[in-house]
């Protein structure tokens, strides 16, 4: 409903890593994702045809934390079980986990090597959020973990599920105000939560989000992306839109409707 042909949405980031084969294990032993091509490290995130691709980037450039990039990317699972499963998969390979419950949904929270964010999610049943003059309800409870992992299915985590997907990128940017016209008229997205502070949350066909930006963390745009380590590629789709590549105004690069190789 939320992730059709019909809806703009991230499909795929590419990230310049340090240790490639570190970052390999990571993404396949601990996030539980599929290697598509071992030559270019690319991940595939369920049957989605959502992916996450490694490059090795040789004496790059450590960008500051202040910079506009990655907040995290939010691998969306189908089922509370799901959810369950991973929490215990991932606390029994002592993996140091953080936690939300944003009352549309709720989510687990983890670093890779290189200290890209990751949140791990379900979203909770849409027809229960709610809205108020064009704002859906949002905030950052304690989850209860105990009540979680009463939901664990008996065959535990076996590698992400099938159903599994990019649910959201969630992005630092340098200037909200400066950066708000690009996400909302040359990506076609609407913002869904525009009342909290010192962020903006943007979608389309009323999800919670599919892109959220922040000044949390950041004031300075991303400079030289290719030469960064960190994120350095987002693929989106744009229905009816043409295949471009654009540069948002805090410096991310961003390739719309990416033909097929």
């Amino acid at each position: 409903m939320f992730h059709g042909k019909d809806a703009t949405l991230v499909k795929g980031i590419t990230l310049n890593v340090t240790d490639l084969e570190k970052m390999t294990v990571f993404y396949d032993n601990i996030i539980g994702l599929t290697i598509r091509t071992k030559n270019e490290t690319v991940f595939e995130i369920g049957d989605s045809g959502h992916t996450i691709t490694l490059k090795l980037l040789e004496d790059g450039r450590k960008p500051s934390i202040r910079e506009a990039g990655l907040f995290h990317i939010a691998i969306l699972l189908p089922t509370t079980a799901d959810l369950a499963d991973f929490l215990i998969h991932a606390s029994r390979l002592n993996v140091q986990l953080g936690a939300g419950d944003h009352i549309v949904s709720e989510a687990l929270y983890l670093n890779d090597p290189d200290g890209n964010g990751i949140e791990i999610y379900r979203d909770r049943d849409a027809r229960n959020w709610e809205w108020n003059d064009g704002n859906v309800a949002m905030d950052t409870h304690e989850v209860n973990a105990e009540a979680l992992v009463e939901q664990a299915s008996n065959e535990g985590w076996n590698g992400m599920p099938a159903d599994a997907k990019i649910g959201h990128l969630h992005l630092k940017t340098n200037d909200i105000e400066a950066s708000k016209e690009f996400y909302l008229n040359t990506l076609g997205l609407k913002a869904v939560v525009d009342n909290f502070p010192n962020a903006l949350f943007m979608s389309t066909k009323n999800y919670h989000h599919h892109i959220a930006i922040n000044t949390w963390q950041s004031n300075q745009k991303r400079e030289e992306s290719d030469n960064s380590y960190g994120l350095a590629n987002i693929v989106v789709q744009m229905p009816n839109a043409e295949s471009k590549i654009l540069t948002s105004p805090d410096g991310l690069r961003f390739e719309i409707n990416p033909e097929i190789q």
